[in-house]
């Protein structure tokens, strides 16, 4: 190096002089005091990298970034939606009057169990009563007319057309009869099934018309619950998928789909699913409003990892840090690209990209860089 700057030097000084100028002292000082200078810089970036790399062979913690590692779960990973449904009975009914009439007696209280066909309630029927008093006259003499009649005739005794007239006037009397019977059943308000007497509405004395409420009877053995769900599960959702039922935010039940519908509501584009209680759980009443975790999504043999560790470069592209191997005991950041599928309950399905086995960086992977050096630890 010595040599070359002194030739080029020599050189320059030729060629000045070959051109008829002089050499200014001071400017050749100062260009070789320059010249100096740059050899010495030159050796001392030489052996500050020679010792720079002497350090981080000796020094393991210059450089290192302290992390934390994890290693993906495997398995089966499931997804669930969400929404909220309604509990129902076949069994909780409102019974109405089916006749005119004063409330005579009630022969239940509210809260009592009854029985199929056990009577409820009583409506006055003293006018239905002498009605079919004053029926059961008529029918008594048609019967006897009809008897004598009949007796004659077959004795050959009267014309065929008095047989038929007192047949006809005794079946018409009969007819009449059991229709008056069937309206005055109609005033005694009986139980549709078993169940239990949650409402009793009208008062003793009270006059009530047909259709007016009188009990409310309900029976808890089989509730079920029906919520409307997205016509975008349609496709998604099938008869024995299993389903979570949340009861006021702490209660969680297990069970099934057990009945899809086959209509899509056009008011808000939803379907009708039905899911069966196997539960006497004491919270429950009919439309209590629960919520239905149902599973729409299950992947037996998936790979996935805490949503949180999961990063987006400026394209949208989904990436995680690996730790890797540099030699030795040395471990360096490996930015690995990824394709990530569905996500729920802060995990993410890796779909490609990543094995089993691998550690991804987990705490400090928000300070770290593709190539940088780490140290692990499970602080």
């Amino acid at each position: 190096m010595k040599l070359y700057q002194i030739i080029s030097v020599s050189l320059l000084a030729a060629a000045i002089a070959s051109c008829g100028g002089e050499i200014n002292p001071a400017l050749e000082k100062l260009n070789a005091r320059r010249d100096s200078l740059k050899e010495i810089r030159s050796d001392v970036d030489e052996q500050l990298a020679e010792i720079e790399e002497q350090i981080a062979k000796i020094d393991s913690t210059v450089d290192r970034k302290l992390v934390t590692t994890i290693t993906p779960e495997s398995g089966t990973f499931k997804h669930y939606f969400e929404v909220y449904g309604s509990v129902q009975s076949d069994k909780a009914a409102m019974i109405y009057a089916e006749s005119n009439g004063a409330v005579r007696q009630i022969s239940v209280t509210e809260g009592q169990e009854v029985l199929k066909g056990q009577v409820l309630i009583t409506q006055d029927g003293d006018i239905l009563d002498r009605n079919l008093a004053e029926l059961q006259t008529q029918l008594d003499l048609a019967s006897t007319l009809f008897e004598k009649q009949d007796k004659l005739w077959k004795q050959n005794i009267g014309s065929e057309v008095q047989y038929l007239e007192a047949k006809n006037r005794k079946e018409g009397v009969e007819n009449q009869v059991a229709t008056l019977k069937e309206q005055r059943g109609r005033s005694v308000v009986r139980a549709p099934f078993d169940g239990v007497v949650d409402k009793i509405y009208p008062k003793i004395g009270e006059l009530v018309g047909m259709q007016s409420p009188m009990v409310r009877l309900v029976n808890l053995d089989k509730l079920y619950v029906t919520a409307d769900v997205s016509e975008r599960y349609v496709n998604q959702l099938a008869e024995g998928d299993s389903v979570s039922i949340i009861v006021n935010r702490k209660d969680t039940l297990k069970s099934t789909i057990s009945r899809i519908g086959k209509f899509i509501n056009p008011n808000n584009r939803s379907f009708e699913v039905r899911v069966d209680l196997k539960t006497d759980l004491a919270s429950l009443r009919p439309n209590s409003l629960v919520a239905l975790k149902i599973n729409d999504l299950t992947e037996q043999q998936a790979v996935y990892l805490p949503s949180s560790v999961v990063m987006q470069d400026g394209k949208g592209a989904d990436y995680v840090f690996v730790a890797t191997n540099a030699g030795g005991d040395e471990m360096k950041v490996e930015k690995r690209p990824i394709k990530s599928g569905i996500s729920y309950q802060g995990k993410t399905v890796v779909v490609s990209g990543l094995k089993a086995d691998e550690k991804i960086i987990d705490k400090g992977s928000r300070t770290v860089r593709d190539g940088d050096k780490i140290e692990i630890t499970s602080i």
